[in-house]
């Protein structure tokens, strides 16, 4: 069930990325993040059926539409959602399929995606709603379906970000390493997880790939 908490995060959230949206939209991506990208898709490759398809991915927290479109060119069937109404515009406006939604209510079909994609959005959910939005993530993948997820992080900390040029300014929730990897194993198994240093940034890069857990025969 949705707090008060979470409720008041989403509408500030909501509103500093509507105002932000077309200035994101200009913006593009660093080396870094198509070499996360790269390595999902192949992954992804792997994994599809010898008659092809198994590439329905669901973009979580998609932005403007950046990585979705990179996954579109690379031959993924990908849905967007976000919580800002401007995001999901420009991504419309891109021919991306996309929907205004939050992670605490997906209203999507249960096992429907062959993957989920995350990278930079769960750190938006307040720590003790996490495990709520994993699980409802985990609904949407396909028995075989992996998630993606990617996180600022390496050190604790929650809360409003003070330094945070946005108005109004969004709250995050870090994760020390270990801590994070605890969390996500309550609903998920971990099949890698990889630190990616960031030199221009205090906190670095969680890159975590995780699978649907195994029921023990």
């Amino acid at each position: 069930m949705e707090s008060r908490n979470d409720s008041e995060v989403k509408q500030v959230l909501k509103t500093s990325y509507d105002q932000q949206a077309r200035l994101r939209n200009g913006e593009t991506m660093q080396s870094w993040k198509i070499d996360e990208l790269d390595r999902f898709i192949a992954k992804l490759n792997r994994q599809a059926p010898a008659g092809g398809g198994g590439k329905r991915v669901l973009d979580l927290g998609s932005g403007p539409g950046h990585q979705a479109d990179y996954l579109r060119e690379h031959g993924c069937d990908v849905v967007c959602i976000d919580l800002s109404d401007e995001m999901v515009a420009i991504c419309r406006e891109k021919g991306l399929e996309a929907f205004a939604m939050d992670f605490f209510a997906l209203d999507l079909p249960p096992a429907s995606f062959d993957a989920v994609w995350s990278m930079n959005t769960l750190l938006h959910v307040p720590k003790c709603s996490l495990k709520q939005v994993l699980e409802n993530i985990e609904r949407v993948l396909k028995p075989e379906g992996f998630f993606y997820l990617g996180l600022y992080g390496g050190y604790e900390s929650e809360g409003i970000w003070e330094n945070d040029s946005y108005r109004p300014q969004r709250f995050f929730a870090f994760y020390e390493d270990a801590q994070i990897q605890e969390r996500v194993g309550e609903v998920f198994d971990i099949e890698h997880f990889n630190v990616l240093p960031l030199a221009d940034m205090q906190p670095h890069y969680q890159s975590i790939i995780a699978s649907r857990k195994q029921l023990n025969p």
